[in-house]
């Protein structure tokens, strides 16, 4: 499936160790990594705390790969949670995700999570989004047709 763009987008509080979060993303993107830009800004929070705003863009060919990696480490619960809730993931032509991040961090494990704390990823399908909801509805019944 072609995608215009994927963008990784977490938030490194003060409290929390920057480069066990860019590991965790980078373990996760592995090869990837070198063919995107990774941005860091330094934001000031809410209470006037320091948080550097990480960012990794992927453009391209190499969009489609990521995103496969992302739904073959996701486990069944969250394939069909993600399949369910797709709608409400979507803003114009692009999808929400919400990753939980300390589980990425703690445990190298992918995992969907509607609440704070998280890895958000914005997926651009640039107006295919029809094709994206077929595609991964294969993948659900790929995957759940797999033999364990």
């Amino acid at each position: 499936m072609k995608l215009n763009n994927i963008i990784f987008l977490v938030f490194s509080y003060q409290t929390e160790n920057k480069d066990k979060i860019k590991y965790a993303i980078d373990s996760l993107l592995s090869d990837y990594v070198k063919e995107g830009e990774i941005e860091e800004e330094r934001i000031e929070g809410h209470y006037g705390d320091s948080i550097i705003e990480i960012k990794y863009l992927f453009q391209g060919k190499v969009c489609s790969k990521i995103l496969d990696t992302l739904l073959s480490k996701f486990d069944k619960a969250d394939i069909i949670y993600l399949l369910s809730t797709l709608d409400s993931r979507v803003e114009k032509s692009k999808v929400h995700l919400r990753l939980d991040k300390q589980l990425l961090i703690a445990k190298n494990k992918l995992a969907l999570k509607d609440g704070d704390d998280i890895i958000k990823v914005i997926i651009g399908t640039g107006g295919r989004l029809k094709e994206f909801k077929e595609e991964l509805k294969q993948f659900v019944n790929r995957d759940l047709h797999k033999e364990s």
